[in-house]
């Protein structure tokens, strides 16, 4: 395999990066715009090409080298298209996608075959629902080698951890520390399903490993269960010998309590049921979690501990 990573210096982007380099170390080529700067000494020693993947002519001078596997972070309509046109020895693409699509879940756990309509229009959910359309409508009429990956809420050290309005507020975790009350929609029962970043990495690696069972295929990849929110704010909570102080509110009511400090459609979202059957990628990929959605939720807030002030 000759491998392109699109985004690579990103949190989930160097994840993959490391997971690819372990067993494919030499075969492996970033491509980044060069703005973050965050996880670059993480990934100093793979090889990366400064370039913009909505540029045409930056795309056709990457793909005169033979890349066979391209994965892409981030993907969007041009970057596709400009794939489709000059990849000519590609024999895999797998793309990110988010399993907030499906919200609200028509069952549960949810499953693949569930309707994608991207949650709410004009949300970056929807416009996840336009690519995956692109790639999966492009396999079946023309024979792309496309697989869909869609998260759930990706979670481990390297990024916030989401917060008890639906965001991932630097300021969280002191609240927590402090026991300060948290407003939380609805009873807390709300289910929440995580997956840590390194698993998430992994099942990038395993698609491209598995391509007789994956192209063509949509996977969901998440941790083996769900949590509620309640349990979740718990959990956080109890590495520091602390219970959380909850405050149950409305969506309605926190949105005009929180008017122009919450965003809408996240904290909407953040109500909304998130809880998925990972059956499918177990089957086909040969994925299995590393970790339980307990410690990867006590993990992640251990290290944001370590970023953020008490």
């Amino acid at each position: 395999m000759k491998i392109l990573l699109f985004g690579g210096s990103g949190w989930l982007g160097h994840n993959i990066a490391l997971k690819l380099a372990e067993e494919h170390g030499g075969d492996l080529t970033i491509v980044t715009r060069g703005r973050k700067q965050t996880f670059q000494n993480e990934i100093s020693g793979i090889r990366t090409i400064t370039a913009d993947k909505s540029d045409e002519e930056s795309m056709r001078k990457i793909f005169e080298t033979p890349y066979t596997h391209v994965i892409d972070t981030v993907p969007s309509e041009a970057s596709i298209r400009h794939i489709r046109k000059y990849a000519k020895h590609l024999l895999h693409y797998v793309h990110c996608s988010s399993t907030g699509g499906y919200a609200p879940l028509p069952f549960i756990p949810c499953n693949e075959t569930a309707l994608y309509r991207g949650f709410i229009g004009n949300s970056g959910w929807d416009q996840k629902r336009i690519v995956d359309e692109l790639v999966m409508n492009l396999f079946r009429t023309t024979g792309f080698p496309a697989t869909v990956i869609r998260p759930c809420y990706i979670t481990g050290p390297g990024m916030l951890p989401l917060d008890n309005l639906g965001g991932r507020r630097a300021d969280f975790i002191p609240d927590i520390r402090a026991e300060r009350t948290l407003d939380l929609p609805g009873d807390g029962e709300t289910l929440l399903q995580p997956v840590h970043v390194r698993d998430l990495a992994e099942s990038f690696r395993l698609s491209l490993l598995h391509p007789d069972a994956a192209i063509g295929q949509i996977y969901n990849i998440c941790l083996s269960h769900a949590l509620t929110l309640n349990r979740y704010l718990e959990l956080t909570a109890s590495v520091f010998g602390k219970k959380p102080v909850i405050h149950y509110m409305t969506v309605d009511d926190m949105l005009r309590k929180y008017e122009g400090k919450v965003h809408e459609i996240g904290l909407r979202f953040f109500a909304c049921h998130m809880c998925f059957s990972i059956e499918k990628a177990v089957r086909d990929l040969g994925y299995r979690p590393s970790c339980s959605p307990e410690d990867a939720v006590m993990e992640t807030a251990l290290w944001a501990a370590s970023q953020t002030p008490a």
